[in-house]
């Protein structure tokens, strides 16, 4: 059509460069820089199966497929995403404290998120939804090994009860010779330095670990879910129930645990992987 309309009347229609038009013409138009609309296209239905995928996790699904896998670099599954307008749903980045080793009780952990098996190092906190109904609390428990969620517990009121809900549930599923010399990190939160919540871990013989003073990043493995929960799961609904706020949580954790790829974990989801270490 260049004989009809000016070349860059052209390169504008189709948002291309026009130095990067005389570079094709000049390598005698590559069939690499061709467009695959056959796997472009299945590319797209993996990430139609699940929105809000981003780049390494549309090319692992893409790679693990059950129908016609397909095993892409990350360069040309992110040019498909551009090219289709594929945009992933990206969590704000948390903001940063001062870092301070004032705290009461020993941190542990001290921002060692390494690992060499399951239960060894478990990270809980508490994070709040907003539903019409008012604040609907979800209390977490997560396994820095596998990634797993082990236990978690939802309540309308932040208080020691919603906490040793979710810690008698993790103590339940994980018996005690699967979890000794384990280390259990929160924040100082009042209802992880109370009377009862230490009783409790004393009692089933868990290493009681907190953050330094103010400093968030000291738990971050448990903050980093709260926010892929929010982000590819809570914010997608609108005005939501308490009753609405429970089913998407139950829902987003076994979707989480049992489908959710990890690219740290073997592309696998957490709790395959943690199967297979338990072996």
């Amino acid at each position: 059509m260049r004989t009809k309309y000016s070349i860059r009347e052209l390169c504008d229609a189709l948002q291309c460069s026009r130095s990067g038009y005389y570079d094709w013409i000049a390598l005698g138009r590559p069939e690499y820089k061709h467009f695959d609309w056959d796997v472009a296209e299945r590319v797209k239905a993996v990430y139609e199966e699940d929105t809000t995928q981003g780049l390494e996790r549309l090319q692992m699904n893409t790679k693990n497929a059950e129908d016609k896998p397909l095993n892409l670099s990350l360069k040309r599954v992110y040019r498909i995403m551009k090219i289709l307008d594929i945009r992933s749903i990206t969590a704000r980045r948390p903001k940063k404290y001062p870092r301070t080793d004032h705290h009461t009780i020993p941190n542990h952990l001290r921002r060692d998120f390494t690992t060499t098996g399951p239960n060894q190092k478990w990270s809980i906190d508490v994070t709040y939804i907003h539903t019409v109904e008012g604040i609907e609390y979800l209390c977490a428990i997560k396994d820095l090994h596998d990634k797993s969620i082990i236990a978690y517990a939802q309540s309308r009121f932040n208080d020691n009860p919603l906490v040793l809900q979710a810690l008698n549930q993790a103590v339940e599923r994980v018996p005690q010779y699967q979890r000794e010399d384990l280390i259990l990190h929160s924040d100082q939160g009042s209802q992880f330095t109370s009377r009862g919540y230490i009783a409790f871990l004393k009692e089933h013989r868990i290493i009681h670990s907190v953050s330094a003073q103010g400093s968030c990043a000291d738990n971050v493995p448990i903050e980093s879910w709260f926010s892929l929960l929010k982000c590819e799961c809570i914010y997608l609904h609108r005005r939501l129930t308490r009753i609405r706020a429970k089913e998407l949580v139950s829902t987003y954790v076994d979707y989480y645990n049992l489908h959710r790829r990890q690219k740290q974990i073997d592309e696998l989801a957490p709790m395959v992987f943690r199967q297979l270490v338990l072996q």
